[in-house]
């Protein structure tokens, strides 16, 4: 069997034609891959700080209101103290 050039230069024009089909495909795929990946981490990272900012601010609203309760004994301390002071004064007024 004779192969001539022409038949030749067909079989790797074909060859050449669909090898690179092929890496475009190769590539493409992985491009696709590497896009989902890099997506998925932007979307990761978005989220951890979300998580950071939002256990930040659960924090800061504990510690407020440990605050205003600690406030909320002082005031409430504060008033029983005046009340009694105020019975007191009533009672020397009512003496004298």
């Amino acid at each position: 069997m004779k192969i001539s050039w022409r038949n030749l230069k067909i079989v790797v024009l074909l060859g050449l034609v669909m090898g690179v089909m092929i890496l475009v495909l190769y590539l493409t795929y992985n491009f696709s891959l590497m896009w989902q990946a890099m997506s998925a981490g932007i979307i990761i990272g978005i989220l951890l700080i979300l998580l950071f900012l939002m256990a930040s601010g659960l924090i800061y609203l504990f510690l407020r209101v440990l605050w205003i309760g600690r406030e909320l004994n002082k005031c409430i301390n504060q008033k029983e103290l005046l009340k009694k002071k105020l019975k007191d004064r009533e009672k020397l007024e009512e003496d004298s």
